[in-house]
């Protein structure tokens, strides 16, 4: 079998060509490569004489993409995207300043931000990037230097993993909210219900609550209901009803006297979050680091937030 780079054409021709095919022109190709248009004419040549194709029309004031053209500049597009992504991690991997950590909205916005913005008090010469998203996989944690990923601790992927926090989730609202006496889960149904139904990230919803008290419910088609966890505590926040709040979101909102618990009930589930990265690639320093306080500063954390939801509740 003929080595890998002898099956392909020189891979300058490749970076012409996807330049003068995004710009549909050999002219714009040339000054965003800094060369002479004859120079991307050249390497546009040479390419088409090892295909044995024509990739372009040429046309007096403008070049289109045959459809071999197209069909090459789709597979190049996407193999140059691939390469370039691959190059800007191990560069910034190398570049020990920079730890890139995946996590889902909600635990970005409520649980990992405050945090960096104290890690950044004591160690401001590293710089800590959250790629926020409910899309997140085990394949996106492990690309980058660290991410935060809900469940058991059983991965698929080549991780290592460290417990951050459980999954408990109580039934808030905001703290002046008036309430009809809740003695009993089904008490809440007195009451208005703001909803979350998550579209790319599977969050416990209020029918998965109540059945955890073996009540039926479904959600009324009158419902209020939002597809993303700040929203639906948003909605809560000014007062527009009671939405399930998970534990780490919680602390500063009951400190500050922003929300209150509802009644004595909520649900463990026996998940939690854990912090991953890649077992088969060392960390940086600086992720090192990083890793080790967000591990001790999550571990302080437990009791603190014990006893400011017990307060909340009380």
């Amino acid at each position: 079998m003929k080595p890998l780079f002898k099956q392909l054409p020189p891979l300058q021709t490749l970076t012409f060509f996807e330049a003068a095919a995004r710009h549909a022109s050999f002219t714009r190709a040339a000054d965003e490569l800094c060369v002479t248009q004859s120079a991307v004419s050249k390497q546009i040549k040479l390419l088409e004489e090892y295909l044995g194709a024509e990739l372009f029309y040429r046309e007096r004031r403008q070049v289109m993409l045959t459809d071999d053209g197209l069909e090459l500049f789709a597979e190049v597009k996407t193999m140059l995207g691939q390469l370039a992504d691959s190059c800007n991690r191990i560069r910034s991997h190398v570049y020990s300043k920079n730890v890139t950590i995946v996590s889902t909205v909600a635990v970005a916005h409520y649980w990992l931000f405050p945090r960096i913005a104290r890690f950044n008090m004591e160690f401001p010469d590293i710089n800590i990037n959250i790629y926020a998203t409910d899309e997140i996989t085990e394949d996106l944690c492990r690309k980058s230097d660290m991410g935060i990923l809900y469940g058991y601790e059983q991965w698929q992927s080549n991780l290592t993993g460290h417990y951050l926090f459980r999954e408990r989730i109580y039934p808030v609202c905001a703290h002046d909210l008036p309430l009809t006496d809740i003695n009993r889960p089904e008490d809440l149904l007195n009451n208005r219900i703001v909803h979350l139904d998550p579209l790319k990230w599977r969050w416990v919803n209020w029918g998965d609550w109540f059945r955890h008290f073996g009540i039926h419910y479904q959600v009324p088609g009158h419902a209020l209901v939002f597809n993303q966890v700040p929203l639906a505590m948003n909605a809560a926040l000014q007062g527009m009803g009671i939405t399930l709040g998970w534990e780490f979101m919680l602390r500063e909102m009951l400190e500050n006297r922003f929300i209150r618990i509802v009644g004595d009930d909520y649900v463990e589930t026996g998940r939690a979050d854990y912090l991953v990265y890649s077992s088969a690639k060392p960390l940086s320093t600086s992720a090192c680091v990083f890793r080790d306080w967000l591990l001790q500063d999550a571990e302080a954390d437990t009791a603190r937030l014990d006893a400011m939801v017990n307060h909340g509740s009380e």
